[in-house]
């Protein structure tokens, strides 16, 4: 399969290799701000399709890994003993599992195995039967089960394991964080929730309270489908027929949805434990798909796929602007797992407020811990 050079310059966005590692963030109230954890960090690696086993269970997920770091065109190979950070990512609903290889490459480029399940990625308009359009909690489970799994490898760190995921796959990194940490008290170090949807069951905003770690929560601006709160926009496209979304949202997801999805993000934020670190970014000119991009042109593969049923706000780039989620979520891993003082300066310092990608101020509730 894919590895190494070929693999990198296909997948991973080349403009961000520059070595910007010593650059200051603070101070810069730029569109434009580029921070150290910009693109793709010195590590090549492997690609891998593997079906899991559970018990009566199979989960179909996509793993990659670390395999040599890469400085200046000089390849070392990584020791085979040496064990990764490790992330689970949840895919948003209908996305399949290649629709976000643009971050999940990123991430683990910076030193990470990452495990992208692929289950409950395929519907169409017929899998939405009245009343629930996807079992969101059998849902959460495999983001469970995926991260037991990771504890098995031999290259996994176990102790440094987070959950990430976007839309369907925000909330339910939520809620399967709450889980773990009734089961294994302190497994899961760091959550990243990207556009999280709080019409996940139970609503992630319910079960937020219980997750004992750092969260960070990204929405967008001009996210019509999961707003950061308020009425959901999003047009469903029927011919030449536009019917609003929130409409269909009793028959679609369940009646006592309402059409807020019971507050959105803001509500999630809101009810982050007092004893775990929270971020909540709004991101200036992005929508529900591209979010997860860029320079807007990773996100055109989902945004051909669901354009055929749904509206989604048009976002337009200045040049030169980039996406800052990536970068963030890179961050936010470098410091929750990997304990990197030029992150945590970035997330808990000036660097964040300073960065006009970002509606400011930027939400953060600190603990002392």
């Amino acid at each position: 399969g894919e590895t190494l050079e070929s693999f990198r310059k296909r997948i991973i966005l080349s403009d961000g290799d520059e070595d910007v590692a010593g650059l200051a963030t603070a101070g810069v109230p730029s569109a434009n701000m580029l921070t150290a954890f910009r693109g793709a960090g010195k590590y090549d690696i492997a690609r891998e399709y593997l079906e899991i086993e559970h018990g009566n269970a199979t989960s179909r997920v996509f793993l990659y890994t670390p395999i040599a770091a890469n400085e200046g065109g000089v390849v070392r190979e990584t020791p085979a003993t040496k064990q990764w950070p490790a992330v689970v990512f949840g895919h948003g609903l209908c996305a399949p599992a290649e629709f976000y290889e643009h971050l999940t490459t990123i991430v683990s480029s910076w030193g990470y195995v990452v495990l992208a399940t692929d289950e409950y990625s395929s519907c169409d308009m017929s899998a939405f039967t009245r009343g629930e359009s996807v079992n969101t909690t059998a849902y959460t489970e495999e983001l469970e089960r995926n991260v037991m799994y990771l504890l098995t490898r031999p290259e996994v760190n176990a102790s440094a394991v987070a959950i990430a995921g976007h839309s369907m796959g925000g909330g339910a990194s939520l809620n399967a964080a709450a889980a773990l940490q009734e089961k294994a008290p302190g497994l899961v170090k760091a959550v990243v929730s990207i556009a999280p949807w709080n019409g996940v069951e139970p609503p992630p905003s319910t079960k937020v309270a219980q997750v004992q770690c750092p969260i960070l929560l990204f929405c967008a601006v001009h996210d019509s489908l999961v707003p950061c709160s308020g009425p959901v926009t999003t047009e469903v496209r029927v011919g030449a027929i536009r019917i609003p979304f929130a409409s269909l949202i009793p028959a679609m997801h369940g009646q006592h949805h309402g059409v807020d999805w019971g507050g959105g993000v803001l509500a999630i934020y809101e009810n982050v434990s007092e004893s775990s670190p929270a971020i909540l970014a709004v991101v200036d000119e992005a929508n529900h798909l591209n979010i997860v991009d860029t320079d807007g042109s990773r996100s055109q593969q989902a945004e051909a796929h669901f354009s055929r049923f749904l509206e989604f706000e048009e976002t337009e780039l200045e040049d030169g602007t980039v996406v800052p989620t990536i970068e963030y979520t890179v961050a936010f891993l470098e410091w929750a797992l990997k304990g990197d003082l030029q992150a945590f300066d970035l997330l808990w310092g000036d660097g964040i407020l300073s960065d006009g990608r970002f509606v400011q101020p930027v939400s953060r509730a600190a603990t002392d811990s």
